[in-house]
């Protein structure tokens, strides 16, 4: 006989959590052995709220989103672990919409072998989203491009080396620290337990997650169809996480964008012969996001004073990092690695800056950086740039080739004088660069179900500044 539980199932399935661009979140919680057996399922070891405590996912509440942004926006305080919820909410959304062109695309293309479940199909998405920043160090992808990428990516034959990123890392913590809670989560959130579970023999491969956050992304014909077709939702020309967080930033900042119409995108699309489709009339959702993209790049991630704020931050990121980190690899340490994150960077940075635990002869590890150093973090912390914009250009260098646009910029701008006179390129598109390189990341269809116009010939349609070129002069 089947225990009586009190309540609808969402009360004690899921927990809720308030988000200010999607409404309510759902969070599996785990089930009691009382509630499993109400709903015909098995008694579960874990659930999402499993992964959310753990101390890497707590540990992104303490990685920012905006890194230096915050201190030219002054709301832009949210963090790398509010936006991973969003990711992982926008992710579940797409799989189910997806699910019903995905399920029949896979019987035409694999007659008489069992597609996934939907449970599968939506939780695995749903993972991948709230983990793909896992990795991120301070200053996410400032952390990437003056500390990471001093050290070689682990080998992976799918691809050519290339230098360690916050995905390479984000694959180690998925394959190495969470793998145990990720391999037992059996369903997702939804009101239909046998719709929502995943079948006995399902279960969540951890590797799975690592190829949907691939940077550059993975091609592996050893995966599943399914998660090959479903692959340009984590990299593609528009993705769940951009889908996020143009709309997070700019509301938490308190820009405008202009409309962005993700549910229109997402009810356009589906999955088909070629993989993820998008019909024509969605063009239009499409164009309006991509250019909602570019304004923050350039309204916002590259303004000018977030610039000069950064130029100062490049002299001392890395002598900082290795003074409380040392001088290895994260990936061959993800036990410290845990440990390291903005409070424990910035509270050190407020000793250097009031003149504590400075030292002409710094050795790795040992907490201690240069005067001069402690000078820089001094400024920064008051905001105080010591680098001011003295000329700016804008350019699009579709016609003329990137480097001879560059060769132009920098001519334009005049040349550089270490310590003295920095020329910053900083390099946008409305349509990023996995996507122009290739027609393949998303097909689009004519309302009779023909092949359209290919993706690139789409996208040459929109306006694009792809560099802002900026001189900034030390100094007063």
């Amino acid at each position: 006989m089947q225990p009586e539980v009190i309540g609808h199932p969402q009360l004690w399935a899921v927990n809720l959590i308030s988000d200010p661009i999607h409404g309510y979140i759902e969070l599996t919680k785990r089930l009691s052995t009382e509630h499993a057996r109400a709903l015909g399922l098995a008694e579960e070891a874990a659930a999402e709220g499993d992964l959310l405590d753990s101390a890497w996912l707590q540990r992104m509440r303490r990685i920012s989103q905006l890194q230096s942004a915050r201190w030219v926006f002054p709301t832009a305080e949210h963090s790398r672990f509010t936006h991973s919820l969003g990711v992982m909410h926008e992710a579940g959304l797409w799989a189910r919409h997806l699910y019903p062109s995905l399920h029949a695309a896979l019987k035409a293309a694999e007659p008489g072998t069992p597609a996934p479940s939907e449970g599968l199909v939506v939780e695995t998405l749903r993972l991948a989203g709230l983990l793909h920043d896992v990795g991120h160090g301070p200053f996410a992808h400032f952390f990437d491009e003056h500390v990471l990428c001093h050290f070689p990516a682990p080998a992976d034959p799918r691809r050519k080396r290339k230098s360690l990123t916050h995905e390479d890392l984000s694959q180690l913590i998925i394959e190495r620290e969470l793998a145990g809670t990720i391999g037992a989560i059996r369903r997702a959130p939804g009101d239909v337990p046998e719709r929502d579970a995943l079948r006995p023999d399902e279960s969540i491969d951890p590797h799975w997650l690592s190829f949907l956050i691939g940077k550059p992304a993975p091609a592996d014909p050893s995966m599943p169809r399914w998660l090959r077709w479903l692959q340009p939702l984590l990299s593609g020309v528009f993705t769940v996480d951009n889908l996020d967080y143009v709309r997070r930033d700019a509301y938490l900042i308190g820009v405008s964008t202009g409309p962005v119409d993700v549910e229109r995108l997402r009810r356009y699309s589906f999955v088909g012969p070629a993989g993820l489709s998008l019909y024509e009339p969605g063009l239009g959702a499409l164009e309006m996001f991509l250019t909602a993209r570019l304004f923050m790049y350039q309204q916002i991630y590259y303004h000018r004073s977030v610039r000069a704020i950064d130029l100062d931050l490049a002299g001392v990121f890395r002598p900082s990092i290795q003074a409380i980190f040392g001088d290895g690899s994260p990936a061959d340490d993800l036990g410290h690695y845990a440990d390291l994150d903005e409070y424990a960077l910035l509270h050190q940075a407020a000793l250097w800056a009031r003149g504590e635990a400075l030292s002409s002869d710094p050795a790795p590890g040992d907490g201690t950086v240069t005067p001069e150093v402690g000078t820089a973090w001094h400024a920064i912390l008051l905001r105080r740039p010591s680098w001011h914009a003295a000329g700016e250009q804008r350019l699009n260098y579709e016609a003329v080739g990137r480097d001879a646009a560059l060769a132009a910029a920098r001519t334009e701008l005049g040349p550089e004088e270490p310590g003295h006179v920095a020329v910053d390129l900083a390099e946008i598109d409305a349509r990023p660069a996995e996507a122009t390189a290739t027609d393949s990341l998303l097909a689009i269809v004519g309302r009779d179900g023909a092949p359209a116009l290919p993706l690139s010939a789409a996208l040459a349609r929109l306006p694009a500044y792809s560099l802002v070129a900026r001189r900034f002069v030390r100094g007063e």
